[in-house]
């Protein structure tokens, strides 16, 4: 197979499509219940990190 080099800008592009395709991912598992439930173990213990770590508030709001 061979390698492509590729532009910065198709670099860029391409990070921002496969972040874009993450999100939608994570998205569908963390909306339907059903499939975390049968989803790779790694992908589980992607949500229960979430659950488990609390969120801290935007720009320090809620802390004195």
């Amino acid at each position: 197979m061979a390698r492509i080099e590729l532009t910065p800008e198709e670099n860029l592009k391409l990070l921002r499509e496969i972040e874009a395709n993450r999100a939608f991912i994570l998205l569908a598992y963390q909306s339907d219940p059903a499939l975390l439930k049968v989803a790779d173990p790694q992908i589980r213990r992607l949500f229960e990190n979430v659950q488990e770590v609390p969120r801290e508030e935007p720009n320090g709001a809620g802390q004195e």
